[in-house]
Formats: C-alpha cells, structure tokens, sequence
C-alpha cells in the first residue's frame, strides 16, 4: 500500500486517491496559525474539493449520520482567510435537523478522531466557539 500526501496527490494522480495508496500527512504541513506577518493562503476550488475528496476516501466509512452531517457544515462555513469555522451549536443542530445534544456528542466524537479541533471555545456573551476541519483525522 503507497502512502501518499495530499500534494503528491494532486500532481501525480490529477487529485483522485489510486486504489492501491492512502493519505499520510505533509512533510511541509503549514502551521496550525500563520504567522502574524504573513498573509493567510487562499485556497483554491479545486484545493476544497481535494479536502473532500481526502474526507470522502478516509474518514466517511467510520462516522454515523450526524457526524457527516456536522463535519460538512462545519467544512461549508470555513473561512478561506483564517481557516475556521464559527458557527454555535445550535445553529449546526437546526441546519442538520440534530437536537443539541446531538450536535454535540457528535462534535465530541469528530474530536476524539482527529476530524476537528476547537480553535476557540465559545461562551455566554462571547460568541459561539470556532473550529478548525481536518479531512483525515490527522489533526
């Protein structure tokens, strides 16, 4: 089985994962935060459907429903500029048709695999918690 990166990927294999080889991380993975004087990376059409594509091939067979369900809303509100998602609780619970609780024993459980890590969490009159999407679970 190759182990290939998401880079190695795109170039070689027109960005579709061989049947034969699986993703491992970047060697030259950028940093979780950029630093304070370079300017945020903007990804590409073609770079977001390569995280769903990763996501699609490595992670989707293991979640139930409503873990899809928040992972995808949580990818669809990432910011290109920050790399983030800040959306409440509540609002992933009324767009998944989830109940709060439901939303979060699933956001725990994306955690426990390394599909997402809070950048930020919310509290009364602070706003709501940011997240930070991983395709892989290599977070």
């Amino acid at each position: 089985m190759r182990r290939l990166t998401l880079k190695e990927v795109n170039e070689q294999h027109g960005g579709a994962l061989p049947p034969d080889a699986v993703f491992r991380a970047d060697e030259d993975e950028e940093p979780a935060r950029p630093a304070p004087t370079a300017k945020p990376k903007r990804r590409t059409r073609s770079e977001r459907f390569a995280v769903l594509n990763a996501f699609t091939d490595c992670a989707l067979a293991d979640l139930t429903g409503s873990e899809v369900k928040v992972w995808l809303i949580l990818f669809r509100d990432t910011k290109a500029a920050t790399g983030t998602a800040r959306t409440g609780q509540a609002d992933i619970a009324r767009r998944a048709g989830l109940s709060r609780r439901g939303v979060q024993v699933a956001l725990d459980k994306l955690t426990a695999k390394g599909l997402v890590t809070v950048a930020r969490r919310g509290r009364l009159n602070a706003g709501p918690s940011t997240y930070r999407v991983h395709p892989t679970g290599t977070a």
